[in-house]
């Protein structure tokens, strides 16, 4: 802090020009100069201030624009190392706040530090909006002052201790990547962060427990079935693209099938290549449907509950055999020996042909005349005979990944779509202490306002709006869910393309349903509730019909919705028309313990 006091204004500002030059390729805008000048005058004067009340202050670190490694340019305005605490700071200066957004932006560079970052994990880390007026308003989370009580806030935020700030910059920080960047740091044979989140998470044991049962089958010349389970975000896909890689060699003993066709498609446009993820369909027409023989002895395949059964089988292809009995049967025919990994969702068959689940499996294993060892997490072994199965407790994955916000999100889903709204409200505040997001609103304009404050300068941030295919009210209110404008939507560009383009997600002009956003991730969802899903005092589910007889065609429908609010990284925004057949729903959300959007909008002059 005393290098900071000695340093001019023109001299701070010109070394962050530079800064910004190496980063971008570009010097900053006049308008971005002129704010730094402001935020040195308005950081200055509060630490001077700061240091007359507790002269310690004078060896705190501060870094002006400090870059979050491996997010895209993504920078708080100001990171003080408060005594053993640490203070983020956000300016929002040149007229009123008016948006929540403002508020959750730093909200997220304070959680993700306290996660990511090695120097950070475990102090106590204060986000701190400063404004140009003061704000009657406070958040639990994030302190809102104005520039007269920014010193006031850095006094709360420190803590004893001492945090030397070269080696607090030299910490790592290692954010988890989404699945798409995994896919693409897998595909460049760069290495995974060993991300603290996914260890605890128990993602490293499990691949190491099926790495060995492959050796195991190699060097016995057996046959494994591995069924890996886990909760919405848990990281299934990822063991098995890790997998996949860590088996890659010149041998290419590995592959990874997905029926998802767009999350197929949305990886190949990533990696610009249509190899290293297969379509599972196409494989299995390949190979179970006829001679040929695969030359991968390791076959990992995504959502293995959702495999079509024996009557879609036949309704689609005319053959009398389940998409299980034909990969058990590619696996059979494969010399000496062969590794199936299955990775099963929880809550997420939405198609027709697809409430087999794991019984499916069962009665393919049974038909198959070569015997498998099965391998699965403890409460799925009654569902196999019991002389070849084998348990393990690392083949359950049980924590949500896609964020530690979003950690308690799925059982906050499962409470709200079982209808027991008091639970859910109770879950949705351990979610939102999580510093995950939950709105609710029947405005998209108000949904477009706070997302372009909420991910500001953030240009790698996705988000979009996705709906259900069942429903027919949407499209009177702008939201084009219909099959005709949905199926021309293309995954790749809507989940890849640059955030200007009219082609993507963050246009929010065009939603996907939930066959095109399934397994794919977005960092803020804005799930468009329907008539097709319906509160009265409990659920009302209409969905509508299909060409093959579903044979719980409520239970699908539920499972649609788990997957359109289930998308979200940072945070999910439903928005609810504002028709009047959707009026209790809309307040059963709020039962649920969703905040109003509205309702969280600042306002400077706010009473």
């Amino acid at each position: 802090m005393e290098d900071l006091l000695a340093t001019s204004s023109p001299e701070l500002v010109a070394s962050l020009t530079a800064h910004h030059q190496r980063l971008f390729g570009a010097k900053p805008s006049a308008s971005q100069v002129e704010a730094w000048h402001s935020e040195y005058a308005t950081t200055t004067a509060a630490l001077q201030q700061l240091v007359a009340r507790r002269p310690e202050a004078q060896d705190w670190g501060v870094l002006f624009e400090y870059e979050l490694p491996l997010e895209g340019g993504r920078r708080p305005d100001l990171v003080v190392l408060a005594g053993g605490g640490v203070a983020v700071v956000e300016f929002k200066t040149g007229g009123k706040v008016r948006s929540q957004g403002a508020v959750d932006q730093v909200l997220g560079y304070a959680r993700d530090l306290a996660e990511y970052h090695e120097g950070t994990r475990g102090r106590a880390v204060t986000p701190i909006l400063v404004t140009d007026t003061p704000l009657a308003y406070h958040n639990s989370y994030v302190r809102v002052a104005s520039r007269s009580t920014m010193v006031t806030e850095l006094d709360r935020a420190a803590r004893p201790g001492h945090i030397e700030l070269k080696e607090w910059i030299r910490a790592p920080y290692v954010p988890l990547p989404s699945l798409v960047e995994a896919a693409r740091r897998i595909f460049r044979h760069e290495p995974l962060p060993h991300v603290k989140r996914a260890e605890s998470a128990g993602i490293p044991h499990t691949v190491e427990l099926i790495s060995r049962i492959i050796e195991e089958a190699r060097a016995t010349q057996e046959r494994h079935l591995v069924f890996v389970k886990g909760v919405p975000g848990s990281g299934k896909t990822l063991v098995g693209l890790r997998l996949v890689y860590e088996q890659a060699g010149d041998e290419a003993i590995s592959t990874f099938l997905s029926g998802n066709g767009p999350l197929v498609k949305v990886l190949g446009d990533a990696l610009k290549s249509r190899v290293f993820v297969r379509d599972l369909h196409a494989f299995i027409k390949t190979y179970g449907l006829s001679e040929r023989v695969p030359r991968q002895h390791v076959l990992v395949f995504d959502e293995a509950q959702r495999a079509w059964d024996r009557g879609y089988m036949q309704y689609k292809r005319g053959i009398d055999a389940s998409e299980a009995d034909l990969l058990l049967r590619v696996g059979s025919e494969l010399p000496g020996w062969a590794v199936l990994v299955g990775l099963l969702g929880e809550g997420q068959e939405i198609y027709s042909g697809e409430e087999g689940g794991v019984d499916q499996w069962t009665e393919a294993l049974a038909s198959c005349p070569v015997r498998w060892r099965v391998h699965c997490p403890p409460d799925l072994a009654g569902a196999f005979p019991g002389d070849m199965v084998e348990t393990h407790p690392e083949l359950n994955l049980t924590v949500s990944m896609r964020s530690r916000r979003a950690e308690h999100l799925h059982r906050w889903v499962a409470a709200l779509l079982d209808g027991r709204l008091d639970q859910a409200s109770s879950l949705a505040t351990q979610v939102r202490d999580a510093g995950f997001s939950l709105y609710v609103t029947d405005s998209i304009a108000s949904t477009r306002t706070y997302l372009e404050d909420r991910y500001r300068d953030e240009p790698t941030r996705r988000y979009g709006l996705v709906a259900s295919s069942h429903d027919k009210l949407l499209p009177s209110y702008g939201i084009d869910n219909s099959w005709l404008t949905t199926s021309r939507v293309r995954p790749e560009r809507w989940f890849n393309a640059d955030p200007s383009s009219p082609d993507s997600c963050c246009s929010l002009d065009q939603p996907v349903t939930e066959f095109g956003c399934q397994g794919l991730e977005l960092d803020m969802a804005v799930a468009c509730w329907g008539a097709d899903l319906v509160w009265d005092g409990r659920w009302r589910f209409k969905p509508i019909r299909r060409r093959y007889p579903q044979r719980e065609p409520e239970a699908i429908l539920s499972n649609v919705y788990r997957v359109l609010l289930t998308r979200g990284r940072d945070g999910l925004i439903v928005y609810v028309p504002p028709d009047p057949v959707l009026r209790q729903t809309a307040d059963a959300l709020r039962g649920a313990g969703m905040e109003d959007l509205e309702g969280a909008l600042l306002a400077a002059d706010r009473p």
